[in-house]
């Protein structure tokens, strides 16, 4: 398991994954802006944009570390 964890595929699969979180948070974060405005009933979306945002920000930091180590 730690060689599939270690291996340049999985750092890869995890970067596009890490993309595809960014590009759904931002257009989520959009979308609710451009639909109610601001208004406190967005908070739950503006939340949960943000939160994939960074989850996809933290993926793609993972496979600059990791494209670094494995070389």
């Amino acid at each position: 398991m730690r060689r599939l964890v270690r291996s340049r595929a999985y750092a890869r699969t995890r970067a596009v994954t890490g993309a595809l979180f960014i590009a759904l948070g931002a257009a989520i974060v959009v979308r609710t802006l451009l639909m109610l405005g601001l208004d406190l009933r967005e908070i739950p979306a503006l939340v949960l944009g943000a939160a994939l945002i960074v989850l996809g920000l933290l993926r793609v930091r993972d496979y600059a570390t990791l494209r670094r180590t494995v070389r």
